[in-house]
């Protein structure tokens, strides 16, 4: 009888790249329990690092529900995805008050994930630092196996 396997973290954002990481974890991975994650920041959060003069914002509680029924649509089509690759998954919409990596990290943490999957949008040099990587942040946070997919 083969060994229980923990559950897998995969993170999932509607790109090609988590597309082929959800697919790439199922065959090195599943069967196993899966946890789909897309994470979403409130828009204050989003927002923060802009300066806007007053009155140029729409209503904040507006683009947050928007934001985070966007989140749940994109981990429910993951959650299909990774069905369909060999996992028994769940789909969850994670709201960062920090960077995304962040809310990931710390979710992976609160259900002890064996491991966290994530694609990589394959981004270099400048591009790379200036953009942040969501991938990058979890790979130097997390106190967990990290499986980092590349794009094909």
């Amino acid at each position: 009888m083969p060994e229980a396997r923990g559950l897998t973290l995969l993170c999932y954002d509607g790109s090609d790249a988590a597309k082929t990481a959800i697919a790439e974890a199922g065959r090195l991975l599943a069967p196993a329990p899966a946890l789909v994650a897309t994470a979403w920041q409130p828009a204050a959060v989003a927002l923060a690092t802009y300066s806007w003069g007053p009155g140029v914002l729409p209503e904040g509680d507006e683009i947050d529900r928007t934001a985070a029924d966007g989140a749940r649509q994109s981990a429910t089509e993951g959650a299909d995805l990774a069905r369909k690759a060999g996992f028994e998954a769940e789909p969850v919409a994670l709201e960062s008050a920090g960077p995304l990596w962040q809310a990931i990290v710390e979710a992976a943490a609160d259900r002890d994930a064996a491991v966290i999957v994530a694609g990589t949008r394959g981004l270099r040099g400048l591009k790379s630092v200036m953009l942040g990587s969501v991938s990058n942040g979890i790979v130097h946070h997390a106190r967990r196996p990290v499986l980092v997919v590349p794009p094909q």
